[in-house]
């Protein structure tokens, strides 16, 4: 990025958002390790919609939508490595954490976070953080990551940071390391972008900030078959529907299976029920999580 191209950039972006500069300690509103989420006002930030109720659900649910992949030219992407930003943990912290924080942030001040979990990587599963800054303008949620996937050992090494022995920084060492949250005027240089999607869109065609319309209703997409918490009402519907139509073809397969079933005894009901879903499970006709609710509803029932 040439000087006049970045000078432009600064322009269009301070006409869109005015700056308010204040000077505040950041104020903590959750802490575990080297993970934080807080309130901060030390820099030249946007005039903001703050203090804001967003709802925890609402948030997870946008939360759950985000997506980056590899940035391979200027004017393309490969959409084959699309990657979500946040695991289920992350999102359950940060909607809540967010949340929270967003209610007691007044004009100016936004929300900074960095959160990691365990995620699969090559021939292992490695612990990478994700950063960013969270504000609202304009009744639009804005996002602004700094980091995402990365490696915080490697990275405190790397920024040459000092370290108690010739390999890894302490737990003490990393706790006062903070990852990069996201510049309001410059954009950051990465090898990843952020998808947009149906209600958000990049700010000033950066690859690193997304804004996102909160007048509009998300699903939740889900990682885990059985995490229900943060379904929209329509996602519940169609599963409720869903449920419906399962559980009738689970009884006409119960009574084609009944028949072809060696019973060389008489067995209670509750036996029956039990050998008849295994049978099921293990022709392939039922899924391994169906399987596992119907043995719950069968023992529940003794």
């Amino acid at each position: 990025m040439n000087y006049l191209t970045l000078l432009k950039s600064l322009l269009t972006i301070t006409c869109l958002f005015p700056l308010v500069v204040l000077e505040a300690s950041p104020k903590q509103i959750w802490k575990d390790g080297i993970d934080y989420i807080e309130v901060s006002g030390k820099e030249s930030l946007p005039v903001t919609n703050h203090s804001y109720q967003l709802e925890t659900k609402k948030l997870a649910r946008i939360l759950s939508q985000l997506k980056i992949v590899d940035k391979t030219s200027d004017d393309g992407i490969n959409q084959k490595n699309e990657t979500l930003v946040f695991t289920d943990k992350e999102i359950s912290i940060l909607a809540q954490g967010i949340s929270k924080a967003l209610n007691q942030t007044t004009n100016g001040e936004v929300v900074k976070f960095s959160v990691s979990d365990f995620r699969n990587v090559y021939l292992g599963s490695k612990r990478l953080s994700v950063s960013g800054t969270v504000f609202v303008h304009d009744h639009k949620l804005n996002i602004i990551f700094g980091e995402v996937h990365v490696d915080l050992q490697r990275k405190y090494v790397r920024d040459g940071k000092g370290v108690s022995n010739s390999r890894f920084a302490s737990n003490v060492e990393l706790s006062n390391f903070k990852l990069n949250t996201g510049d309001f005027l410059v954009p950051g240089e990465h090898d990843w972008q952020l998808q947009n999607f149906v209600g958000a869109a990049r700010v000033d065609e950066r690859y690193d900030w997304l804004s996102i319309d909160l007048n509009k209703e998300y699903d939740y997409f889900q990682q885990i078959s059985n995490s229900q918490t943060y379904l929209s009402e329509a996602q519940k519907a169609q599963q409720q529907a869903d449920n419906y139509l399962l559980e009738e073809r689970i009884k006409k397969l119960e009574a084609v299976s009944a028949p072809t079933l060696s019973v060389s005894r008489i067995e209670s009901s509750v036996e029956l029920r039990l050998k008849k879903i295994k049978v099921l499970y293990l022709q392939g006709d039922i899924p391994e999580e169906i399987y596992l609710e119907k043995l719950r509803e069968i023992v529940n029932d003794l």
